[in-house]
């Protein structure tokens, strides 16, 4: 008997009747999964909660997911594809690197405010057992981190700069502003609303470059 292929990327498992838009069970399974999990947490989060919540049956996570692990593990795919679809504009073919790098703070920052409770699941609830899911994190965030931001630049050019301290530099940067934004507004005064998000990215790469690029020119003096 053969087995059907699932799709491991939810894009377009929608339905349409008379024009409107409706979910798939899939979708709907892993949009309730999500909530879940961004207000319980991973491991607190049941499979009967996201059954109950998505209306199916637990037979169906386990056909479309295998498991709540597997639905973790979808997370972890469909917020690094849409990370890599955001990335994929005109910095990557942008030669000066200062150009570049703005466009892809730009991109990162966007893609971090349209998918953050992805980001925020997969940064703060995967278990430390999950050793499979631990290293998919990790093999993607180098992916968006040095292959198609800093490595060309840093790596070939020379071999001194450490940009395995200049990387993670700025991926720090990005990703603590999207998990301590809660406590922001608390700690100073201001308000994070579009007009906010509007001069942050440049902000944010002022703050890098000034630092990264006089250090970068240094080591070719």
């Amino acid at each position: 008997m053969t087995k059907i292929k699932k799709k491991s990327i939810i894009k377009s498992n929608e339905r349409s009747i008379g024009g409107d838009y409706i979910e798939s069970i899939k979708e709907r399974i892993f949009k309730s999964a999500v909530d879940l999990f961004f207000k319980k947490g991973f491991e607190a989060t049941g499979v009967r909660e996201i059954a109950k919540k998505a209306n199916v049956s637990i037979s169906m996570i386990n056909y479309h997911f295998g498991s709540k692990k597997g639905i973790l593990k979808e997370i972890i795919e469909v917020f690094f594809s849409r990370m890599n679809e955001l990335l994929e504009n005109e910095h990557i073919i942008e030669k000066d690197f200062e150009k570049r790098l703005r466009l892809a703070i730009k991109s990162l920052i966007q893609a971090l405010r349209e998918n953050e409770k992805l980001f925020k699941i997969i940064m703060i609830y995967i278990p430390e057992s999950e050793n499979e899911l631990l290293n998919l994190r990790t093999k993607k965030l180098k992916n968006i981190i040095f292959k198609k931001v800093l490595q060309d630049k840093f790596k070939k050019e020379n071999k001194n700069i450490r940009y395995d301290i200049i990387g993670p530099a700025l991926s720090g940067m990005i990703f603590s502003h999207f998990l301590l934004k809660d406590l922001i507004p608390q700690i100073v005064e201001t308000k994070i609303d579009d007009d906010f998000y509007k001069i942050y990215p440049d902000y944010i790469a002022d703050i890098y470059l000034y630092g990264v690029l006089k250090k970068f020119e240094e080591e070719l003096e």
